[in-house]
């Protein structure tokens, strides 16, 4: 089965995973703590928005190979290492999409051909190790996305923003549906030149308590990033909208020194 990439890190995580036969998450029964250690120190959610337009006299993205864009991507991707203490790989760790996540007018999961402005792109997923229940566990993933040219990083943005005004709840091919919360805080990155962030409950075909998710996206000149992470219940979504946002912030931090 081909792997899928999307515009929604939590559509990418479900849709990446699906080829395991894992769950929607697709990993192995974990805890419910989300107190381990953070993943980078970085600035706190804010009630303001999004996009910081390029300085005047700035010089143009740089252009890359699809050779050079691929290093980049798989550069940028978090380890578990990089997300603190007790994370370890997902059965399904990493890989290259070879398809698109997107929506059909019901707001149903479907694949689609990559677009054609993709030179580059990784996918990496975590989870935390420790399982205190065999029906509760925190992940996370970060998706690293590189362009060919500024456009289409701007499009795969402007289409996160399009897919979360259109169906704020959406249904996967699993059956688990992802509920948007309005009014999520947004995170501010002076460096990054868009940033969006959106959260919700997920809820499981098999019942359940629902799981908060929070998903960051952000584009540097032609890359755009996407930092994903989950938690079994409601009253975790502090802390997984503080792991996502941290995430988003060291892989901008990679990308500024790379």
């Amino acid at each position: 089965m081909l792997r899928a990439i999307g515009p929604l890190l939590a559509a990418l995580v479900l849709a990446g995973c699906a080829d395991s036969g894992d769950g929607p998450f697709a990993v192995v029964p974990n805890s419910t703590s989300t107190d381990a250690s953070p993943v980078a120190k970085g600035p706190g959610t804010t009630a303001s928005t999004s996009a910081t337009p390029r300085p005047s006299g700035t010089t143009a993205p740089p252009s890359r190979s699809p050779e050079q864009a691929q290093t980049l991507a798989r550069s940028l991707a978090l380890a578990p290492e990089d997300w603190g203490g007790g994370f370890v790989k997902q059965s399904t760790y990493e890989f290259a999409g070879e398809t698109w996540t997107d929506y059909a007018a019901d707001c149903t999961q479907q694949t689609v051909p990559l677009p054609s402005s993709i030179i580059g792109q990784w996918v990496r997923q975590v989870q935390q190790s420790d399982a205190a229940q065999s029906n509760a566990l925190s992940s996370g993933s970060t998706s690293a996305i590189v362009h060919k040219d500024t456009r289409g990083a701007r499009d795969q943005v402007q289409n996160a923003h399009q897919v979360k005004d259109r169906c704020p709840t959406r249904t996967y091919t699993d059956g688990t549906q992802a509920k948007d919360t309005p009014g999520a805080p947004q995170p501010t990155f002076a460096e990054a030149d868009e940033v969006f962030a959106e959260e919700g409950l997920m809820y499981l075909k098999s019942g359940g308590s629902p799981y908060a998710y929070v998903v960051v996206t952000l584009r540097k000149d032609t890359v755009a990033m996407s930092a994903y992470f989950s938690a079994p219940g409601p009253e975790h979504m502090a802390d997984v909208r503080t792991r996502a946002t941290q995430a988003a912030r060291l892989m901008l931090d990679r990308l500024l020194r790379s």
